[in-house]
């Protein structure tokens, strides 16, 4: 009787492999699906988190490991949840983070899971300045912070304002500093914004970092020409400009400056504004 080749082999063995694994997955489906609810429910201490703090003493460090373990292992597994769920994960978060301020972990989470999450952006932010506020050496959660006033919240003079922060610290990428100039200018505040790339054009060490600053400032530089002609326009003739060309016909400026980064700026004729990349 010849014995079977060794591809044969191979095969039979991937085929009860995959089989097993089909079966395990369905029957662990089968076993979820009949759990009682509340073992598919979010948990949290109903406690407050300074009383939580005193009572785990000398342990508070592993109490708040502990808190962010169980919150990520339910956001891991769970497939439907309702709002007391999120609310019980803002509870293990909060009291994770007043546990222990220093703790990466807590704020890395927060972003990850709360942050995104329709309602409780105020909830994070309030962790994250927590923990930008104790961790004062690391650029993420002033990164995180920014962020979230910018993309969640629309303020853009408070997001500008946690990037330029978190930009200034060790480590911090390029990008943050680029980040923090274009909300600046987008809120209002170019002068603010060409200062600090000045700033951070002069500390930079890595030559690529210098041209890519160097870069950004120049269109803000063509930025400010432009809203101080915008300004001279409306005191001349009594109205915002319908274009940026009105400004050259009007002779207030001879030309439109370049603009490096994307050809054109952009102007919005119902609120004067004038930005440098195209609005999202």
């Amino acid at each position: 009787m010849s014995m079977p080749s060794h591809t044969a082999v191979r095969w039979l063995v991937g085929f009860l492999l995959i089989a097993g694994l089909l079966l395990s997955s369905d029957r662990m489906h089968a076993y979820r699906d009949n759990l009682p609810a509340e073992h598919l429910r979010a948990e949290a201490l109903m406690v407050d988190p300074t009383l939580l703090k005193i009572a785990s003493g000398e342990f508070k460090g592993l109490m708040a490991d502990y808190l962010v373990l169980k919150a990520a292992i339910f956001q891991g597994g769970f497939y439907k949840s309702t709002a007391d769920d999120w609310q019980a994960m803002y509870m293990l978060f909060k009291q994770s983070i007043v546990l222990d301020p220093y703790f990466f972990m807590t704020g890395y989470y927060t972003q990850g899971i709360l942050g995104w999450r329709p309602g409780m952006h105020a909830k994070a932010i309030d962790i994250l300045t927590i923990q930008a506020k104790h961790r004062s050496w690391d650029w993420e959660p002033k990164f995180y912070l920014g962020f979230d006033y910018f993309y969640y919240l629309k303020d853009n003079e408070t997001g500008a304002r946690y990037l330029r922060e978190a930009a200034e610290l060790p480590d911090a990428p390029p990008i943050t500093a680029t980040l923090a100039a274009r909300l600046a200018q987008r809120s209002g505040q170019t002068l603010t914004a060409i200062a600090f790339l000045k700033a951070m054009l002069e500390r930079a060490q890595d030559e690529e970092y210098k041209k890519m600053y160097a870069l950004r400032l120049q269109v803000l530089l063509g930025v400010h020409q432009l809203e101080q002609a915008r300004d001279r326009y409306i005191t001349m003739f009594g109205k915002k400009p319908s274009s940026l060309d009105d400004l050259v016909s009007a002779g207030i400026i001879d030309k439109i400056p370049d603009n490096p980064m994307s050809n054109t700026y952009y102007y919005d004729p119902d609120t004067g504004d004038i930005l440098m990349d195209p609005p999202r």
